[in-house]
This record gives C-alpha cells, sequence and structure tokens, in this order.
C-alpha cells in the first residue's frame, strides 16, 4: 500500500509540474533561511556554555545611581578582593582588566620584533580557578602566581616562539615590564566573549601605569574599570550572594559609595546576550538580536506553509472524484488522510533536500553578514541535526495537515457527480485569510526596512557639531587602548609629541593635528564636578574630554564665547576649562557669555580648579543614541591616547606615506596604525545596519514567497474559469476587461493586507526608534511607498496568468474539458 502511495503521489507531482515547483520552491526558500537563520542563533545561545561549573559562574555587575542609573559590566578593582575575602559563599573570585599593548620579543640570533597587541588581560591567580582553562604547557597551580607572569595562548605561542619552547622566555610590555611566559593555554573557543591572547599577573597592572594612575586604582571605589566573576558553592542561592554587598560597599569607608553604588550578579550564560544595554561590556550579542532573527525566520517558514495550504487546498478539488470513487470503493478517512499527508511529507522531503543545497551555497553570505566564519561541516553538529530533523517533520505536518482533512472530507456522491465546489467546503475564506497574512507581514517587514534605512542616514549625515571628513586618527598607545586613564606620558614623550605634531604640519597636505582622550563616538569618562555656587556633597557629575591645543580649529568646533586655549597663556594646561553649551545652561548661566571667567573646579578635594576660559556650541561625542549632555573639556596631558589630522581630501595614499614615515622616525617602538574618523563613526551603527539589511532581504523574500502562492492561485483560478472567460470573449468583452475581472478580487486581499499591516509597522517602528535620542518621524509616504510597491508587484504577477488566459481563443477555451 505504501509503494502505491508512493507512486500515485509521484505521479501527481509529474501532472501538475507548475504546482509541485511552486510549493517546493516556496518551502526550499522558507527552509533554507531557517536553516541559516538557526546555524548562527543556535552559536549565539551557546556562547560560555562549555566552562566547567558555569552555571555557578556568575559576573559581578554595578549600578551607579547618580542622575540616573547607570549600570555597567565592570566593578572597582578593590571591590573584587573585598568580596572574595568577606562575602560568603563565594568559591573563587577573579578580575579581569583589559587593555591592549605592544609586545617585543628577542629570540637569540634573530632580530627584536614588534607586536601591537589588542586581547591582552590582566588576571588575578584565582583565574584556573574560575575558569578551568586547559594548559598546553605549565602548572595551573603555579600559573599568574609570580609578579610579572605570563600565560599566552596557542596561537600567540606559535606567533612569537614557532616551535620553540617559550617557557621561561621574555616579552617586553610597553617597554617597561619584561613578562615571563610560565604557561600556554589552549586558544579560547569563538563562542566566548573572553579574548584573551595574554593572560599577565593583575598585580603587574599597576607597574605599567603611571604612580598615581596606579595608586587611583588601587583605592577608588567609584571608577569601575574591571570586569570580576565569582564561583559559587553548589546549591548556595544567588539572593544570599546579593544581600551581602552593601555590607561590602560600607567598608569601602566612602558614604558616596554607599549611597549611589549597587552591586548585582548576573549569570555567565547570560552574559553574551543579556549585556547591550551595560556600560563597559565587551559582548557583542544582543538578545533583541536573536529573537528578531528567529521570529523572522519563522515567519518566513509560515509564510511558506500558508502557500503550501492555499494550494493545496485548491489544487486538491481537482482530485474531487478520485477521492469520491476511492471512498465508493471502501477506503476510510484516515487513510486517504495518510496517503495525502505523505504526499505532503515527499514534497516537503524535496523541497528540504533544495533548502539545503541552498544553504550550502548562501553560507558564505551569512558568514559575510555575521562576521563569523561557520562551514559546512557546522550543519552537520548533533544539536543542528536535531533541528534539522525538527524543521522537516513540523514543516511537512504543518504545511500538510489541513489540506489532508481538507480533501478526505469530500462527501463520495456529490464528487462523483462534480458538485464538489469551494464555497460548499468553504476553503475560499480561508484561502483568502493565508493570503492576507502573507501580504501583510511583507508589507511590514517593507516598512521596517524602509524606516531602518531612513534612521541611519538621519544618522550618518546629521551634523555632528564638528568635523568628521578627512580626519585621520592615529593611536598613541596602540589601537584598543583605554582613554579612561592617564597614560603615563612624561616629558621626554611629551616632547615627542611635540616634535612629531611640528614635523606632521610641515606637508601641505595636512591641514591640522591635535591629540585628545578619547575619539568622538567612543564615550566619556564622567567626573565629579564642583561649579561656582556648589560643594562637593551636590554630587554633580559631567562628561570630560582632554585635548591638546588647536583641538576646536582641527575638528572645527564652534567656539560661542570666551577664547581658546593658547600656548601664549602658560598656564592653560594647568588651569582653564571650556564648557558646551548644555554645561553652561546646566551649571545655571544665562547664556554663554556669563559663564566666560567663572571659577570650576573638576574632581572633590584636591581636584583641579581654574577658570571657564570659554564656551563652545554643543557637538556630540557619545553615539547618538544618547542626548547631548554636560561637558567639561580641558588639556591634561597623561589622558592623551590618540592623535588627529585634518587632511586635504585629495593624493591620500601620499599623505598616509608621510604621518608613517614621520611616526616611525619619533615612535620607532610602536606600530603605525590608522583610521579615518568618518569611517569610525560609521561603524558605530554597524548592527542597525545589518538589521536593516536582514529586515530588506527577508521582506523580499516573504514577498517573493506571497507571489509563488498568488500566482499558483491566480493561475488555479483561471483554469477554473476558462470556460466563463471564452463566453465573455465571444460576448465581446476585451481583454483589460477580462484582466480586469480576474485580477480585482486577489488584489482586494492585498489592499486589506496593506491596511492591517501599517499601523502594525508604525507601532513596531516607533517602538525600535524610541532607543534613539535623535530620530526621524514616520512619514505617511513610506507606507504609501510599501504599499504601492506591494500592489506593483501582486499585479505584475496577477497579470502574467490573467492576460495569458484573456488572450487565449475562446474556441478552444469552450472546447476544453
Amino acid at each position: 500500500m505504501l509503494r502505491n502511495y508512493l507512486n500515485i503521489a509521484v505521479r501527481n507531482l509529474r501532472k501538475d509540474r507548475t504546482y509541485s515547483a511552486i510549493n517546493i520552491a516556496g518551502l526550499a526558500v522558507g527552509m533554507s533561511a531557517c536553516l541559516l537563520i538557526a546555524l548562527y542563533v543556535q552559536q549565539e545561545l551557546n556562547y560560555d556554555r562549555f566552562w566547567a561549573n558555569g552555571e555557578r559562574i556568575y559576573r559581578i555587575n554595578q549600578i551607579n545611581r547618580f542622575e540616573e542609573d547607570r549600570r555597567a559590566a565592570t566593578v572597582s578593582i578593590p571591590a573584587g578582593p573585598a568580596i572574595a575575602q568577606t562575602v560568603m559563599g563565594v568559591e573563587a573570585m577573579t578580575r579581569l582588566f583589559q587593555r591592549s599593548g605592544s609586545m617585543r620579543v628577542a629570540l637569540p640570533g634573530k632580530s627584536p620584533r614588534l607586536f601591537q597587541e589588542q586581547h591582552v588581560v590582566f588576571a588575578d591567580s584565582t583565574f584556573f580557578n574560575v575558569f578551568a582553562v586547559p594548559l598546553r604547557l605549565g602548572n595551573p597551580k603555579r600559573t599568574l602566581t609570580a609578579p610579572a607572569s605570563v600565560a599566552i595562548s596557542e596561537t600567540a605561542a606559535r606567533r612569537y616562539f614557532g616551535n620553540s619552547n617559550p617557557i621561561g622566555q621574555l616579552i617586553r610590555y610597553e617597554n617597561k615590564v619584561d613578562l615571563t611566559v610560565a604557561a600556554v593555554f589552549a586558544d579560547l573557543p569563538s563562542t566566548t566573549d573572553l579574548k584573551a591572547d595574554f593572560l599577565v599577573h593583575f598585580q603587574t597592572l599597576f607597574a605599567v601605569e603611571s604612580e598615581g594612575a596606579a595608586d587611583f586604582l588601587r583605592k577608588d571605589w567609584l571608577y569601575n574599570s574591571a570586569q570580576a566573576f565569582v564561583r559559587l558553592a553548589p546549591g548556595y542561592p544567588v539572593s544570599q550572594v546579593e544581600a551581602q554587598f552593601p555590607g561590602v560597599l560600607r567598608r569601602s569607608n566612602d558614604e558616596r559609595v554607599v549611597r549611589h553604588v549597587g552591586l548585582y550578579l548576573q549569570p555567565l550564560h547570560d552574559v553574551h546576550l543579556h549585556s547591550a544595554d551595560l556600560s563597559g561590556s565587551t559582548s557583542s550579542g544582543s538578545i533583541r538580536y536573536v529573537t528578531l532573527l528567529s521570529v523572522i525566520a519563522g515567519i518566513t517558514l509560515l509564510i511558506a506553509c500558508f502557500n503550501f495550504i492555499n494550494l493545496a487546498t485548491a489544487y486538491s478539488l481537482r482530485r474531487a472524484k478520485e477521492v469520491g470513487l476511492r471512498k465508493t470503493l471502501g477506503a476510510v478517512r484516515s487513510q486517504l488522510v495518510g496517503q495525502f499527508l505523505g504526499e505532503a511529507l515527499l514534497m516537503s522531503s524535496l523541497a528540504f533536500g533544495l533548502a539545503s543545497v541552498l544553504a550550502v551555497v548562501l553560507l558564505p553570505y551569512l558568514n559575510q553578514f555575521t562576521g563569523q566564519s561557520f562551514r559546512n561541516a557546522d550543519f552537520l553538529r548533533p544539536d543542528l541535526l536535531s533541528i534539522w530533523i525538527g524543521l522537516f517533520l513540523l514543516t511537512g505536518l504543518l504545511a500538510g495537515t489541513y489540506p489532508a482533512f481538507f480533501a478526505s472530507k469530500f462527501r463520495p456522491v456529490l464528487a462523483l457527480k462534480g458538485q464538489i465546489s469551494e464555497r460548499q467546503l468553504r476553503g475560499v475564506g480561508f484561502r483568502q485569510v493565508l493570503v492576507v497574512a502573507q501580504f501583510s507581514v511583507s508589507m511590514v517587514l517593507i516598512v521596517a526596512a524602509v524606516i531602518i534605512f531612513q534612521q541611519l542616514t538621519y544618522l550618518r549625515n546629521k551634523p555632528l557639531g564638528f568635523r568628521k571628513e578627512q580626519v585621520v586618527t592615529i593611536p598613541l598607545f596602540g589601537s584598543g587602548a583605554s582613554g579612561n586613564l592617564p597614560q603615563g606620558i612624561d616629558g621626554p614623550l611629551r616632547l615627542r609629541m611635540n616634535t612629531f605634531e611640528e614635523a606632521v604640519v610641515q606637508s601641505s597636505r595636512v591641514k591640522g593635528i591635535t591629540a585628545l582622550s578619547g575619539l568622538p563616538g567612543s564615550g566619556y569618562v564622567r567626573s565629579l564636578v564642583v561649579p561656582e555656587g556648589k560643594t562637593e556633597q551636590s554630587n554633580v557629575f559631567a562628561a570630560w574630554v582632554s585635548v591638546d591645543y588647536d583641538f576646536l580649529q582641527t575638528l572645527g568646533v564652534p567656539l560661542l564665547a570666551g577664547r581658546d586655549f593658547s600656548k601664549q597663556t602658560g598656564t592653560d594646561h594647568l588651569a582653564a576649562f571650556i564648557l558646551n553649551e548644555s554645561a553652561a545652561k546646566s551649571f545655571g548661566y544665562a547664556n554663554a557669555a556669563a559663564a566666560v571667567g567663572r571659577p570650576i573646579q573638576r574632581g572633590g578635594e584636591g581636584g583641579k580648579k581654574g577658570l571657564i576660559i570659554g564656551v563652545v556650541k554643543d557637538f556630540h561625542f557619545d553615539p547618538l543614541e544618547q542626548p547631548l549632555e554636560p561637558l567639561i573639556i580641558d588639556i591634561d596631558v597623561p589622558r592623551f591616547t590618540v592623535f588627529a589630522v585634518n587632511v586635504l581630501p585629495d593624493r591620500m595614499p601620499e599623505t598616509i606615506a608621510h604621518l608613517k614615515k614621520q611616526w616611525e622616525t619619533f615612535f620607532p617602538e610602536r606600530p603605525f596604525e590608522y583610521a579615518f574618523l568618518d569611517e569610525t563613526l560609521d561603524n558605530l551603527y554597524r548592527i542597525q545596519e545589518k538589521q536593516g539589511q536582514l529586515l530588506g532581504l527577508f521582506a523580499g523574500l516573504a514577498m517573493f514567497i506571497s507571489c509563488l502562492g498568488l500566482f499558483g492561485l491566480v493561475a488555479y483560478s483561471t483554469v477554473q474559469r476558462i470556460k466563463e472567460i471564452g463566453v465573455r470573449k465571444v460576448l465581446g468583452a476585451s481583454v483589460s476587461g477580462i484582466v480586469g475581472l480576474l485580477s480585482k478580487d486577489f488584489l482586494k486581499l492585498v489592499l486589506i493586507a496593506i491596511l492591517i499591516a501599517s499601523p502594525v509597522a508604525w507601532w513596531a517602528m516607533s517602538q525600535w526608534l524610541n532607543d534613539f535620542a535623535y530620530r526621524i518621524d514616520i512619514a505617511w509616504w513610506v507606507f504609501a511607498l510599501a504599499g504601492l510597491l506591494g500592489i506593483g508587484i501582486a499585479l505584475l504577477t496577477v497579470s502574467f496568468q490573467s492576460v495569458k488566459a484573456a488572450l487565449m481563443n475562446p474556441v478552444k477555451s469552450l472546447r476544453t474539458e
């Protein structure tokens, strides 16, 4: 019997090739999208799931409660040991301080080599008690126990030492400290946010930083600069651990810390996808992004299943006599349901095979889109194979169940007499609902893609208040260096910086150069400020950026009142501040001019005191998701981390070569690195751009699948009304009249879909835009454009079959049985 069912199924596939091709293609597109997204989503969900005892590892996060609550993925450095020593339930704790730096290695008989490393992590000796990283060489109990010791990854070991034994070798870090290699650890998997090629003894951090910065890091409880992870005792409640944190903060003996700082635990397994709103987070994952992908993939597959159901119920009317005859010969309904369901599973299996091929072909584009490096072998992972099998069965059952029960309920007498009609079975109403649902989803995705594109275009073109084009940035301490701490710029280094700037501006290609503590878009450090009329207890905090002379001129920041920093005064680096408009207003001054000459202090007791010498127009230093806020600008040389060079737009290779030559002359201890400021700022919105591209892609897929189904339904409807069309043509109906007759019912459904989709899309995109401090207004024409696009595509789809039927010879139509 099964063989007979299979023969019938194959015969029907061959008989209705158009119907079969449309159904298989629609299902294949939906399945391939689900397979690719499942590969990506599964990887995102598996982040940090491989650690031993991972369910007992937590990160300590901090809440800063000043003007508003700000959550951070980091804590102060002294908080870590205090928690390890006093909090019950904590078995082990380790702090991680991320810091890039230059590495110099000199092997016997070889020339010294210089590297700029991004993934240098200062860690406590208890690191391997929390994270069970396998060691290839070395003893985990002795690793990181000696000062200036370092554990390096397998990849770093091969890059630095080749096949030689690296244990005991020396690496010069930042030209300040000789690190002794104590161990080699296995390369960390790609599914972790812990990126480390060098694990350095934590105390070495204080030898690398300047004396003042090191003392500040050791003692300050407000400055949260390190990640801290704890492993809890088995079965110990998280709530009981968190209940002890206020006592830890009280031991800081700082009333401000007790009042304005809070600590809480975040499970390690949640870190990757639930840290997007935490400052200081190194995670690139987003649960919203993963959810969006999953929902879109599900919707795409659902649309494909709607297509199958639509066409299967329509085309099943052609087999009414077959059903009637089989029932007359004794077939029971369960047998008919099994046959039709089997045919659906056969079609689903063919679609699944095609989807697998499409997924393999499209895998490089997924890698390009997500920045991952998936391979074809990843599709065969056990966790994904179960998803594949489930996807195949779910699609077959979801798409085939309703048509199977629909066709099997035909009454034999009516079926054999040819009296089964769509309206008798009420199938037409259900199919109309599915068509409306398909096009509604497509319209929502089209509107979303257009609005995301508009918002990103607005952000890229919005005036930022400073010059971003033709600005080359050169990191003074290497890319990735933190701008939050003084980098130990002493007199000789400052002299080299000045000489470098003088040499650079000698080129006619360079219009100006300055140094600053961080790039626009990287965010501010926020500092305690004591404006005129306030006290330290007022707890006024403001953003703070340090710049060199010529900053305003180089980046084109307009001065509203007062003057710029000047070398001629001789004291501006000691006691001069410039505010932005928002700061002048926030501190109570009537206008910009009223703020000039007023006293101000940055920091608490013993902080830097001086006068406000100028007020500049507001400019955006934070990403545009954040609103403008009060900003204080001063000259603080130890905090400088990057040069900004304003250059002419033409002959750029010649200009870069000039910059490189001067850099290698004055800073031979560091590799030359550069970037363009406008490109750096554009990268801030890369995730949103990917979301827009993704929605655009799936909007196209959803529309394609919807039109496939519409094409099939129109083809079926045309065949059903072939004699009616012939009669109308004989009676004088025009081609346009017949096309309109066949098209109007389907276009009505598209119009209904537009009416349903418009408010849904408006609400969804309004919620998305609320995340931006600066956003576009949703214009009516976006919905009109999406509607016209949907109507146009649907009309082309319908017209192809309608015109073909209208042009058919009426004699042939009337003779067709």
